[in-house]
């Protein structure tokens, strides 16, 4: 004897089609930072009071340079970060990312850096200095063809800095 396979319960109602128009709008939440969008590599969750963190690369004594100045290593535990990172052993106690190769080849590894804010806004300071004063110079046409700038030959600057609002 055969047995019967077939189900008698009725079928499920079909799905209802609807217009776009007529479906309710599906809201779509995303974790910060977003999936697949553009990061920054060397991007720090949350802040030191009284510090500027900064990235410096292991290359060149930049990292020694930056320690005599006043710069301070950051430890993990100072910012956060992610529970599953697991440290490097030579750098167990610090902040760094690997940011490519050094001109040997070895590998390069930026550390995070924390200066106080009054030594970070005089090294501000001397690094625009120069900068303001081309900028005066600029301002005050004093700018010379012999100064040391690439100026092409028969070419001059005359630069109107006096904006009037018309």
């Amino acid at each position: 004897m055969a047995q019967d396979t077939r189900n008698d319960a009725a079928p499920a109602p079909a799905a209802a089609v609807r217009r776009e128009s007529q479906r309710p709008a599906a809201t779509r939440t995303r974790p910060a930072g977003g999936f697949g969008g553009p990061r920054l590599k060397l991007a720090v969750a949350g802040t030191i009071p009284g510090y500027h963190l900064y990235f410096e690369n292991d290359d060149e004594g930049a990292i020694e340079q930056l320690l005599y100045e006043g710069f301070e290593f950051v430890t993990p535990d100072e910012v956060q970060m992610a529970s599953h990172i697991v440290a490097d052993a030579d750098t167990a106690n610090r902040v760094s990312r690997y940011v490519g190769k050094k001109a040997d080849g070895s590998p390069m590894r930026a550390f995070l850096l924390k200066c106080p804010d009054e030594i970070w806004a005089e090294r501000e300071a001397d690094r625009n200095a120069q900068a303001d004063e081309w900028d005066s110079a600029i301002r005050n046409g004093q700018i010379q063809p012999d100064s040391g700038r690439y100026m092409p030959k028969g070419v001059s600057i005359n630069l109107n800095t006096q904006f009037t609002k018309e």
